[in-house]
């Protein structure tokens, strides 16, 4: 807004990356003799060289009352060290014009979205947060200190010929009201007169608290001003990028790591986007970016996101300044002249912070320590063991659609086709009708009755990494419901979850239905050099009763395997693993083993979905 020839106005919310990308575009494309930022007078003389030390976030603290504070985070996506960095770099003056006396700021209502600003342009923006934010009372602390900017602009314009002021939304209307009253030139305004200033670096992991944006975008936004050629930051890119960073990182820990698949990402972003909508938003908060994470991708991939998105890359390595820990109303700092005292807590006000934050309790189960893990290590009876149950009623589901889904290819495989005649048989065989359209016949299907029933089935998630699976072994049924269920696996002390509760991936495993015992196949074929699929299919083999046995794996089964079923005149009915999502493999393949029945009692606790 043209407020007069010599002064240029443009609102702005604190904390938000689009009105420091405006200001930015702003100062390059016109030629400003002075910047003038709603803040505080009384930080005038400190904060220059406070936005120097950026991307290193300081904040700038005001101290004029015994249990009160005033703080300044030097934000890097806020519009105001925007505008004092843009001022630094081009060597012009800048001003501080902000309220001569520190105050609470009362938290805005609902403001539109500021992710509206690509699609409405930033004149249509400003004007729908001008119209939420309103005018203030007069005689309030707002007016106040539009009165104050106000006066301020009359005595720039006096010296300089193009200003560009940088007004709060809930201050511009006021700004623009006074500045054409003529008193407010010689009005008089009362300032704090025992403030004291000091400055304070702000504890990396509580940043979240004193920054406008999550510390991941702020860290984005830093490095693109390194890169001249940059595309400006945008916030919904960043928070994908969030998630794929995120999983590129953790799946590079650990290969027992869930596998998140794009596709997975894709959910994770539009679980994102309804959670966010159902808020009444468009930008997500960390919460719901949180809860996102968690239900595509467990605890341990929300907590890597929530640990991604508060993370800030630019820290001081050494650095002798102190430290101050920030919460949402509160900070826990030594005061100058107690160095060597403890951190006392104090009631603190951020002056960049527009809205009221809530605490939050995100429900996710952490990765225990080292210590921990050890202690359920050392105290794991080695004589008892037993499976999850959700676990085993999933996999007896899916073990009955496999010998479903294997008898109708064997089906498949006797049926026959043949011209119609007088009869339709068991149906028109459309494929081959449609094949042989040019001919005018008509094929039908004749498909005999299949003798037997399947009791065994064989899924091979991997052949080739044998030493991966030391866990070798033969689970017997609890009851008629359930197979018998051998496999191999990876340690289980590998990775404990909680007391009496490790997680485990299958490298294979094969189950018979009706259960009943029989020997392991691991130590049937222990003196022979084969692969542990080889052993667990060929015990699969010897112990079935019927003549066909599933056999669900990547690749088609082998010669050798081909040969020892034919000489004990079996048949492995191959199901391509592909032919089955990659979520409902991932969830199958990963299973807990506990230390005990008892231990089920409280397995839920420390086991996810």
């Amino acid at each position: 807004m043209i407020l007069t020839d010599s002064i240029r106005i443009v609102p702005f919310l604190h904390g938000k990356i689009a009105f420091s990308h405006h200001l930015r575009q702003l100062c390059s494309e016109n030629q400003f003799d002075c910047i003038a930022v709603d803040i505080p007078t009384a930080f005038q003389d400190h904060i220059s060289e406070a936005v120097d030390k950026l991307p290193i976030i300081s904040a700038l603290i005001a101290k004029n009352e015994p249990d009160l504070l005033y703080y300044l985070p030097i934000d890097p996506c806020d519009a105001t060290i925007e505008g004092i960095r843009q001022a630094r770099h081009r060597h012009i003056p800048f001003h501080c014009i902000g309220t001569p006396k520190l105050y609470q700021p009362q938290p805005l209502e609902s403001m539109p979205d500021e992710y509206a600003v690509k699609r409405l342009g930033f004149a249509v923006f400003s004007t729908l947060c001008l119209h939420a934010a309103g005018l203030p009372g007069d005689g309030s602390d707002d007016d106040i200190a539009a009165a104050h900017i106000a006066q301020k602009l009359h005595h720039l314009r006096a010296s300089k010929r193009n200003i560009l002021a940088l007004i709060h939304f809930r201050r511009f209307a006021a700004v623009t009201k006074h500045f054409q009253e003529e008193k407010t030139y010689n009005r008089s305004f009362d300032t704090d007169q025992n403030t004291a200033i000091f400055t304070r670096t702000i504890n990396p992991d509580h940043l979240y608290f004193a920054l406008g944006e999550l510390p991941f975008i702020a860290g984005k936004s830093e490095i693109e001003r390194l890169n001249p050629f940059s595309a400006p930051v945008d916030t919904a890119e960043s928070v994908k990028d969030l998630f794929v960073e995120t999983r590129d990182e953790y799946m590079g820990d650990s290969d027992s790591l869930v596998q998140l698949s794009p596709v997975r990402i894709q959910n994770a972003l539009t679980f994102v986007r309804n959670l966010t909508v159902m808020s009444g938003r468009i930008t997500p908060s960390l919460s719901d970016i949180v809860e996102a994470a968690k239900g595509v991708g467990g605890n341990s991939y929300g907590l890597k996101i929530l640990q991604s998105a508060r993370y800030y890359p630019f820290l001081a390595i050494e650095s002798e300044e102190p430290v101050m820990n920030t919460g949402i109303d509160r900070v826990s700092l030594s005061l100058p002249g107690s160095e060597g005292q403890s951190k006392r807590t104090i009631k603190a006000t951020n002056l960049f912070r527009d809205i009221n934050l809530h605490w939050r309790t995100l429900s996710i189960k952490p990765d225990p320590s080292i210590l921990k893990k050890s202690q359920y290590r050392y105290s794991w009876n080695p004589y008892g063991m037993c499976s999850h149950e959700p676990e085993d009623i999933k996999i007896e589901s899916f073990n009955t659609h496999l010998r479903k889904k294997a008898l109708s290819v064997m089906m498949e495989n006797v049926s026959r086709t043949e011209k119609f005649t007088s009869s339709i048989k068991d149906g028109i065989d459309v494929r081959e009708t449609l094949r042989n359209w040019h001919t005018g016949s008509i094929y039908v299907k004749e498909v005999p009755p299949v003798r037997g029933k399947l009791d065994t089935v064989v899924i091979i998630f991997d052949e080739n990494h044998d030493e991966s699976y030391p866990h070798r072994t033969v689970w017997y049924a609890e009851h008629d419901k359930e197979s018998t269920l051998t496999f191999y696996a990876t340690d289980p002390f590998g990775e404990l979850l909680g007391p009496g509760i490790a997680k485990c991936r299958y490298g294979g495993l094969s189950l018979l239905f009706p259960p009943r015992v029989v020997p392991s196949a691991f130590e049937l074929f222990a003196t022979e050099a084969h692969s542990c699929a080889f052993k667990l299919t060929a015990g699969a083999i010897l112990f079935s009763k019927e003549k066909a046995v599933a056999y669900v794996s990547a690749k088609r089964p082998g010669i050798e395997i081909r040969d020892f079923a034919q000489k004990h005149n079996k048949k492995l009915i191959w199901l391509p693993l592909s032919s089955f999502s990659n979520e409902t493999l991932r969830k199958l393949r990963q299973f807990h083993i506990l230390n005990g029945k008892n231990v089920r009692s409280w397995a839920s606790r420390f086991i996810g979905d």
